[in-house]
């Protein structure tokens, strides 16, 4: 158990969107689980909760259905009492060769979400009064499923935080795309400006030649002027 705490001590610096409640109905610091008498529909009834930061219910949920199925009861919500049900579970480490049922229920309070659960032995619930080892294990049970939900939010803030990576590196792409395409263009402008230099002098050493043959031409057209002038 105490291996456990630290792992799950060593998650939470890691992983600060999930805190685990750790005051007992005191107030006084206790486990990372707390246990307390909590109303459910079997009564009023010993319960093991934990809270769960920037976790609403719909994903808690998600995560404890998946989490509850190793343990091959049947599955079901209470929509009357607000529970998820698992009948006949078969948690060894609690039940023994018997099973058990679980009761749980998560109520949600702004960003975070509490997670209760209760464990009914046939006729008794887990508590750490009567049942020491046994709720020893409930406790483990519910820190591990605790880190489960840690453990999803982080594959979930991976994947959310490589998509951005992604889209920033695209970005980047086709900012060095452009850049490239822009000093292509440049290139191509300082290839067209020289040429069109050169046929600026062309041209010029053109209208010098064309300049002399108009000029050689008007004394032609002068002379065939002054024979017309003379036929007249």
């Amino acid at each position: 158990m105490k291996n456990l705490k630290l792992f799950v001590l060593t998650l939470l610096l890691a992983t600060p969107s999930v805190f685990f409640a750790q005051t007992t109905a005191k107030g006084e610091s206790s486990s990372m689980v707390n246990e307390g008498e909590r109303v459910m529909s079997q009564g009023n009834k010993s319960s093991l909760s934990v809270n769960l930061t920037k976790t609403n219910t719909k994903f808690a949920e998600k995560i404890w259905k998946e989490y509850a199925k190793q343990f091959k009861g049947d599955y079901k919500r209470d929509k009357k009492n607000d529970e998820y049900f698992t009948d006949n579970a078969n948690v060894a480490a609690i039940g023994g060769g018997n099973t058990v049922d679980l009761f749980m229920k998560f109520a949600e309070t702004g960003e975070n979400t509490t997670a209760t659960l209760w464990i009914d032995l046939g006729g008794a619930f887990v508590n750490s009064k009567d049942f020491k080892d046994k709720y020893a294990e409930a406790e483990k049970m519910m820190m591990t499923y605790a880190i489960q939900v840690a453990r999803e939010q982080t594959q979930i803030q991976l994947k959310e935080q490589q998509d951005a990576q992604k889209d920033f590196e695209k970005q980047q792409k086709r900012l060095e795309d452009k850049n490239n395409s822009l000093k292509q263009d440049i290139e191509d402008w300082k290839k067209k400006i020289a040429k069109a230099e050169q046929d600026v002098i062309i041209n010029l050493k053109l209208q010098e030649e064309m300049k002399a043959k108009i000029e050689t031409q008007k004394k032609v057209v002068d002379e065939v002027q002054k024979k017309l002038n003379s036929l007249n």
